[in-house]
């Protein structure tokens, strides 16, 4: 059987990130003694990356500074990945029939900085508003000071400023962390060919069926298509179906037990989503419009054109340069996953125009129907959410006094420890924190050895590696991805009561008012995962 020291299972977006992730640990850091560079594999269950397939996704500065971080493998990335998507520039809380509710300029959820070493992405907040055109709104937002009336109240009565170079109400920000959107496939692109620049290996068409122990503290991967691979550490990125999970709850050498847990499914939550976009004029940010009367709730936002298909239409206006990416949840009691797929262009046509038919009489402004009608609709995905019941423990194996006996080790990150519900746009930035996280620690407790032929990985401390990894990412998925499904409820119960629904405007009003954005969104978008694997690493070191 072929053997590989470590193997990731999963080329989604959490299983690329971590592959450039541990490229930089092992492969590019001078500290390893080990000349040979460890070979890095990614088992993929789809039989290529398809340009055009999927929706699109948000990508918030948490997220995008574990990409900023790679800064030995792939130094270009985080610029490539802001080309090929559209910033956010503003965020807008909208009643389904078009009225405005609030606004907030999307660098509220950028941290503030001090810029000490005169970085040329360190830009004073709100600089990146100017290149809209402001309308009363937004106009308003930009006036907004940082942090809105209670950190301006804050920052007065505390005498102190946020900046040594800027006034207290614009302190210093880093833009290239700004939020933005992106085409799912798009973004799988930029990162499918980082790694492949960086010589990791990609395997398509190898979907996991069972993993199975040895004796050894080795884990044998039987795939579909009959294939075998031996591996001593196996890494779960294969999503809220994860095959590795079920090593992980339940790891065994028995393939029979194993081939009985192939066919559990997550729980349907009785709610559908159809997502897609079109080229339509657009609001620049992202915009979040709720029905008062339904329990229907969307989200919108612009992200680019391909550059390929820009240099067809040259004589395109510049509106033509941008997409309108729609994502439309509604309640459908009825479970049909059979129906959960990309839809061809007759079928998003058709179900487009039943969907826009039943929100006109429901009452929606048409700029949030237009997409729906469009000629150049496109990238038309329906799909129902699920749920999993999150991990409390997200690793097996290395338990034994010396590491080297017992049960094969895995661990796992992204949906397939913590399956996510995508109200507040924090499931990838959860997965990229994840691969973040776990590459420090992995180099930090198992380092590369340096004696053999063959680059090798030393998981004597791999159980200390994981009692840090889950001590920092168990709780902060939990409290993230539990807002999340509380922001959730919140958009349902809207058209339940008129009461509430008034409440609850009046409440996202007076937030952005006070705070300059829902506090709601800090929390997830702030988050600085390397400061926080340096400080677990020095409260440990102070303990020994």
């Amino acid at each position: 059987t072929e053997y590989h020291p470590l193997v990731i299972v999963g080329g989604g977006i959490g299983g690329l990130v971590l592959a450039l992730c541990l490229d930089q640990q092992y492969n590019q850091n001078s500290k390893n003694s080990s000349s040979k560079p460890l070979p890095i594999h990614v088992y993929e269950s789809t039989s290529a990356y398809t340009a055009n397939a999927g929706g699109a996704i948000g990508l918030y500065p948490n997220g995008l500074r574990v990409l900023q971080n790679l800064n030995d493998t792939a130094p270009k990335l985080l610029s490539q990945v802001r080309e090929a998507g559209c910033d956010y520039i503003y965020r807008r809380w909208m009643r389904h029939d078009g009225l405005e509710v609030a606004v907030a300029r999307e660098d509220e959820l950028l941290p503030d900085l001090v810029d000490e070493d005169g970085d040329d992405d360190v830009e004073t907040a709100a600089a990146t508003t100017t290149t809209t055109a402001a309308d009363s709104s937004t106009a308003d937002a930009d006036r907004r000071p940082r942090r809105g009336s209670f950190g301006m109240l804050a920052n007065r009565l505390s005498g102190l400023s946020l900046s040594s170079t800027t006034t207290s109400s614009s302190p210093r920000i880093e833009t290239e962390l700004q939020s933005l959107g992106i085409r799912r496939w798009k973004y799988q692109q930029v990162l499918y060919e980082a790694c492949i620049e960086a010589g990791i290996k990609i395997h398509f068409g190898k979907r996991l069926q069972t993993a199975i122990t040895t004796n050894d503290s080795k884990t044998v991967l039987h795939f579909k298509d009959g294939s075998k691979v031996t591996t001593s550490l196996l890494i779960g990125a294969d999503g809220i179906n994860s095959k590795v999970r079920n090593y992980v709850v339940n790891p065994t050498s028995d393939e029979e037990k194993q081939k009985s847990l192939e066919e559990f499914m997550p729980e349907y939550t009785g709610v559908t989503c159809l997502m897609g976009c079109a080229n339509v004029p657009f609001m620049r940010g992202i915009c979040f419009p709720s029905s008062a009367t339904s329990k229907c709730h969307a989200c919108y936002y612009p992200t680019k054109v391909p550059k390929d298909k820009v240099k067809e239409e040259e004589d395109n206006a510049d509106k033509d340069k941008y997409e309108m990416v729609f994502q439309i949840y509604f309640p459908s009691p009825i479970e049909r996953p059979d129906t959960w797929r990309t839809l061809t262009p007759d079928e998003a046509k058709a179900e487009c125009q039943e969907l826009a038919k039943k929100l006109r009489e429901d009452g929606w402004d048409e700029q949030f129907l237009a997409p729906l009608e469009s000629q150049s609709l496109k990238g038309v995905l329906r799909v129902g959410l699920r749920s999993r019941e999150a991990l409390d423990v997200w690793h097996v194996g290395g338990g034994s006094e010396d590491g080297s006996v017992g049960v094969g080790r895995a661990v796992l990150l992204g949906d397939a420890a913590h399956p996510p519900v995508p109200y507040i746009g924090q499931g990838a930035q959860m997965a990229m924190e994840d691969a973040g996280t776990l590459s420090l620690l992995l180099g930090h407790f198992c380092p590369m050895d340096g004696d053999g032929d063959a680059a090798i990985i030393d998981l004597s401390k791999f159980q200390d590696a994981m009692e840090v990894y889950e001590k920092l990412r168990v709780p902060r998925t939990k409290a993230v991805l539990g807002s999340s499904v509380q922001l959730g409820k919140t958009q349902q119960k809207r058209a339940d009561s008129m009461l509430y629904n008034a409440w609850r405007e009046f409440s996202i009003k007076a937030q952005v008012w006070a705070y300059g954005t829902l506090p709601v969104m800090r929390p997830g978008a702030a988050f600085n995962y390397h400061a926080k694997v340096e400080e677990a690493l020095k409260e440990l070191e102070t303990t020994l």
